[in-house]
């Protein structure tokens, strides 16, 4: 029987400020299948964003379980933690977050320089992940120059170029105009149709429908956990 990719029951998040604490999860129990599109949706303050940054490490849960390729991550010492989350997860962040004096070539490689891959490899993986956002033309500029669609193209491609088991995207059109949201989520819907594991958070009823599973949150549970039969490609209206 297959492994699941996450794993998570019972899991919980509280934040402790003086005598004052916040439960930000109370209780999430699912899982998520290598090779999914899953969109995470809910108000604000619903508990999506600390849920993916639990799922990515890049946060702690209070209480429960969380697997991740069926490993126990709390077993997991803070040297673990970091190597997993540089090798198995991706980001892409509605900010972009890229560095504005790099070029794209050098920001989509960066996250390989922490590795011990051999230069030609490091090569082969930051070609093959420009190539796939189709950035090619532009692989020589810096960040600063390019517009907020090929910025998020480009993030897009850092986050492949590990060649992660998942990847995790933050209101990925969040900062983009309607036309050029489109374009992305019609990007990361070809990268699923390849394989890839996406788990995307986002408020937008309509990008969420390019998702192939939707869970909604609410109060820090899951209010709903649905296969999306209507997904949608070429546009949307945000």
């Amino acid at each position: 029987m297959a492994v699941s990719l996450i794993t998570c029951k019972d899991l919980t998040r509280d934040y402790v400020n003086g005598e004052v604490v916040t439960q930000a999860l109370r209780g999430v129990t699912f899982e998520i299948q290598s090779g999914e599109f899953v969109a995470i949706m809910g108000p604000s303050g619903s508990g999506k964003s600390t849920l993916m940054h639990i799922l990515g490490f890049l946060d702690s849960f209070t209480n429960g379980s969380y697997l991740f390729e069926g490993k126990d991550v709390r077993e997991f010492s803070g040297d673990a933690v970091a190597k997993f989350r540089q090798d198995k997860v991706g980001f892409i962040f509605q900010a972009f977050n890229l560095l504005s004096k790099s070029t794209v070539y050098q920001n989509i490689m960066l996250p390989l320089v922490y590795g011990f891959l051999s230069p030609s490899e490091r090569a082969r993986r930051t070609n093959e992940a420009i190539t796939a956002v189709s950035m090619e033309h532009r692989q020589d500029h810096y960040s600063s120059q390019l517009s907020g669609g090929e910025k998020q193209r480009v993030a897009i491609a850092r986050a492949l170029v590990n060649e992660p088991s998942v990847i995790f995207a933050d209101e990925p059109t969040g900062n983009l105009d309607t036309k050029t949201g489109a374009q992305i989520l019609d990007l990361l819907g070809a990268l699923h149709d390849q394989g890839h594991t996406i788990v995307m958070v986002t408020h937008e009823a309509e990008a969420a429908q390019y998702a192939s599973r939707i869970i909604r949150m609410r109060d820090g549970l899951i209010e709903s956990d649905m296969t999306n039969g209507d997904r949608r490609r070429g546009g949307y209206n945000k």
